[in-house]
């Protein structure tokens, strides 16, 4: 009986006899899988012989390894064996260890060229993980498809289906790869050094090993160290590669030297007050510079990286946005320095918390000073010099993992002239020293771990400008942890926190009334606004109880953040004075059936109050995702937001009242194994108040040939909001409100953007990528009111419900609110346009492993309409999509042309 007839013969009874529902369609669950029983082992073997990496697997030493065999699926027919005959096997020297795979097929092998570690859903895939450490919570992960191209991660915690893991694709080792195609199949080979690795120093070693396989044409997964997809996969419950002996940790130090060359194009107007041009930036302006990245391994458990001026040209720019919100915006870091081993660093795992101890972005970020009013030229930098930066990251052969991050911003002075041309300097932005440490300790395989984390920054600052704007120092640490049991079904996740500012009164004034806690609200009893404070503390909890496998899921969370918590020096916060209490339950698919290749159901309820007992947030929603067994998606989410208060809309004020509303959106999406995939949506949203919002998406992917891929994406926007904050004036005579008038304005705006990005793969080495992104928006600000009263969403229009109001030449409205000529004040008409387009194009060559040269070019578009520059009014306030998309073209671009050359050594 050849290997066909056995594993159909296998299969047929698999599906009869253990699932005989299965049969006639019908979905069953899943038996309980008990990994200590049932985690497979397979052996690598020692070799002296040469072998060449050419995914012909022609020598003979192959076959003296025994390879692994069973492969068993998890869609679509979960438990069943792998419908294609595969063999993996392992061999090793002193240096390296290798990985063959022979994936016969009898079908159509797909395969497509990308560039490394983009997502190829419609290309046949191998994956094989390494968890060399054996402490079931990290894992090295090397993919490829039958073209040869390179996707490497190192993932953490949970991974695969239900896995809710973490993946960082900014680890780039050096390995080598090829792999050839045959009418028989297609075949891997692979070469990874033990130097790329992180390992025990054991003499005798077994690392964790999981393999995957992915036959596309069928919409089949497989795994060799199979988990249910009813039950929560990772690290943990992978199998085991034993009789790895005598290993070495090879070379210690890799160095990266990089040069860099940049020229910048760009039109610099002549300053209205000044009758020189600038003599800081002639519009054609070359910049040079140098430095090293350097990884050195301390230990068998230790590694050191550090970098000396380090160059970030090549990082893509950041979206266009327009943000009339009180809050920031949070962009994804994108520097690799800091992405490599940032799971290292997440704290908080599976709390879901709003607040990020450690967020890069700060370090490196522009300057937040600024120069006097009256200079006339300024030369104030983009982004903050980082003199140098290092870490140490490890693990011990206890469970231990550990990290620590220094760097150190330099401190910078902006020059600037006055109309008279008489020279100055202005610091702008201090010297700082940033510090991150963090500490884990994994237990019971995996299924337990606690932990710490520390965070510290210090500035020096050296003006009075400075000093009131500006915290000297910020402090924050916490403890967190998780236990999972019964076979990892229940999980119980913690993390509590705590922080330290400090500065001087006028900093902490700031502090105190920033958005996240307004602290001077008028009628916020339970809070204590102190303007002589020269520090704050706060804390921050969250705990977790979730049912995380079977048919049936969900959980409970209760987090609380106090109104002092600030962690904005080296993390990311938006809010604070919170108690967030929420509650999900839903049912699972547990297995692809007949008609839908997955399904899931959720429920969710939550209530957010903020210390005073106030809700200012509950809500309810359903949501509905769903695969067909063409692998076409859908998904549905619909909620209702119930009555409650606001404490930011006015913005330091008082509480108001916020209505009542609704919310939905839908998704579908094609197949993704398609030459042309599209995903389409949209939303919808109002509430009582006479605010809504309409929006809808199309993207699409196409993909050309084997080396060509183009994506397209567009979003259409449309909203309507009955109280756009506008300003706070001043006003004794409004005791109604605690001697303030909060103006605001109703606000109809339109935003359209596209994003559009070309990728051609020559080789897996040699990559070509283009982006661009042309954004529109316009603001149409109406009629002009103040709120009426506190804990209320009711407002007085001015000129019909009190007042006066008129339009001067200038576009400011003069506003009376009492008709008698007191408490004058004036408003600036905010209506506006914002067109944009942003692109770059990167060519990257790998010339040799781990040297890169880059070629790059960026450019800029961008420009907002406002009344009072000179703009003929009917052309702001309003979309139009032809005239603002012809108008982008006739910005002036600035361009940026950059080279990049880096040499990897590894003496």
């Amino acid at each position: 009986m050849g290997y066909r007839s056995v594993a159909k013969a296998a299969s047929s009874i698999f599906t009869l006899g253990l699932f005989p529902a299965m049969a006639a369609g019908q979905s069953q669950p899943v038996a309980v899988y008990d990994h200590d029983v049932m985690a497979p082992t397979a052996q690598a073997v020692r070799t002296t012989q040469p072998i060449t990496i050419d995914g012909v697997l022609d020598e003979a030493v192959w076959m003296t390894a025994p390879p692994i065999t069973d492969f068993r699926q998890t869609v679509p027919d979960e438990g069943a064996p792998v419908t294609e005959r595969t063999e993996v096997r392992f061999l090793y020297d002193d240096d390296n260890i290798y990985v063959g795979a022979w994936l016969w097929d009898e079908g159509q092998v797909l395969t497509r060229l990308a560039r490394r570690d983009a997502g190829v859903p419609d290309a046949d895939f191998f994956v094989v993980l390494f968890d060399s450490y054996h402490d079931h919570r990290t894992a090295y992960r090397f993919a490829t498809s039958p073209s040869g191209m390179k996707r490497d991660e190192i993932v953490t915690g949970g991974y695969g289906q239900g896995g809710g893991g973490f993946g960082d694709t900014s680890w780039d080792p050096i390995w080598d790869i090829r792999t050839s195609i045959t009418d028989e199949g297609w075949f891997v080979e692979m070469r990874i050094p033990f130097s790329q690795l992180r390992y025990r120093s054991d003499d005798i070693q077994d690392w964790g090993l999981q393999v995957e396989r992915k036959i596309r044409r069928k919409g089949e997964d497989t795994l060799w160290a199979f988990t249910p997809r009813n039950q929560p996969g990772g690290v943990n419950r992978y199998g085991h590669l034993t009789r790895i002996q005598g290993i070495e940790q090879g070379k210690r130090l890799e160095i990266v030297p990089f040069v860099t060359a940049r020229a910048e194009y760009r039109d610099i107007a002549q300053a209205s007050s000044a009758p020189f041009s600038n003599p800081f930036r002639s519009g054609s302006d070359l910049f040079g510079n140098f430095g090293a990245d350097l990884k050195y391994r301390l230990g068998s458990n230790l590694t050191l990286d550090a970098t000396v001026n380090p160059d970030f040209g090549q990082v893509e720019l950041d979206p266009a946005v327009i943000n009339l919100t009180a809050f920031e915006t949070r962009f994804s870091e994108n520097r690799p320095f800091f992405v490599e081993g940032a799971e290292i660093f997440r704290f908080g795992e599976g709390s879901g918390s709003d607040a990020q101890l450690l967020y890069s972005r700060r370090i490196g970020r522009a300057p937040q000073g600024s120069v006097p009013s009256q200079a006339a030229y300024s030369d104030v930098p983009g982004a903050g010099t980082i003199l140098g930066a290092a870490k140490v990251t490890g693990k011990t052969a206890t469970g231990w993992s550990m990290a620590v991050l220094n760097a150190v911003g330099g401190r910078e002075e902006a020059p600037w002239v006055d109309a008279e041309g008489e020279r100055f300097h202005t610091e702008v932005e201090p010297l700082t020293n940033y510090l991150a440490a963090r500490v884990r300790r994994d237990r019971e395989s995996g299924t337990q771990s606690f932990g710490a984390i520390a965070t510290a920054v210090n500035r020096s600052l050296g003006t009075e400008a400075l000093e009131a704007r500006l915290r000297s120092a910020g402090y924050a640490a916490g403890v967190d942890g998780r236990i999972q049991w019964d076979d990892q079904s229940w999980s119980l996740a913690g993390r509590l926190s705590a922080s330290h500012v400090s500065g001087s009164p006028g900093a902490m004034s700031l502090t105190q009334r920033s958005s996240a806690r307004y602290m001077a609200r008028p009628d916020a009893s339970h809070l204590d606004f102190d303007p002589e404070a020269t520090s704050l503390q706060g804390f921050s909890g969250r705990v977790d109880l979730d049912r995380q496998s079977g048919t049936w899921q969900g959980g409970l969370s209760v987090s609380a953040t106090s109104p002092g918590f600030e962690v904005n020096d080296l993390g990311f916060q938006n809010t604070a004075d919170r108690v967030d209490m929420n509650a999900r339950f839903g049912y699972r698919q547990p297995r692809a059936g007949q008609y839908l290749r997955s399904l899931s159901i959720t429920g969710a309820t939550g209530t957010v109050t903020n210390f005073g007992g106030e809700a200012v947030s509950r809500d309810a929603s359903l949501a509905l995702n769903a695969t067909h067994t063409s692998q076409n998606g859908f998904s549905l989410r619909v909620a209702r937001q119930f009555a409650s208060w606001n404490d930011r809309l006015t913005r330091g004020g008082p509480l108001t009242r916020d209505p009542a509303g609704y919310s939905a959106n839908i998704s579908v999406n094609t197949d993704s194994r398609r030459t042309l995939q599209l995903r389409s949506g949209f939303q919808i949203s109002g509430d009582d108040g006479g605010g809504s919002r309409r929006s809808g998406n199309l993207n699409a992917t196409f993909r050309i040939g084997e080396i060509w891929e183009v994506q397209l994406g567009s979003n259409l926007s449309r909203s309507s909001s009955p109280a756009q904050y506008v300003t706070t004036v001043t006003a004794p005579a409004a005791t109604n409100t605690y001697g303030y008038r909060y103006v605001f304005a109703g606000i109809d705006q339109q935003t359209f953007e596209v994003t559009a990005r070309l990728n051609v793969t020559f080789t897996p080495d040699l990559t070509f990528e283009v982006y661009a992104q042309p954004f529109v928006s316009s603001g149409d600000y109406r009629e002009l009111k103040e709120l009426a009263a506190p804990r209320t969403f009711d407002f007085l229009r001015y000129g019909e419900d009190i007042g006066s109001i008129s339009r001067g030449e200038d576009g400011r409205y003069r506003i009376d609110p009492t008709g008698q000529d007191q408490g004058v004040f004036t408003v600036t008409d905010r209506d506006f346009n914002f067109r944009s387009l942003i692109g770059n194009a990167v060519l990257r060559w790998e010339w040799r492993p781990g040297s890169t040269l880059f070629l790059v070019w960026q450019q800029t578009r961008s420009e907002r309409l406002t009344p009072g520059l000179g703009v003929p009014e009917g052309t702001y306030g309003d979309l139009d999509l032809g005239r603002d998309t012809r108008a982008l073209f006739r910005i002036h671009p600035e361009n940026t042309l950059m080279v990049k050359l880096t040499y990897w050594l590894n003496p």
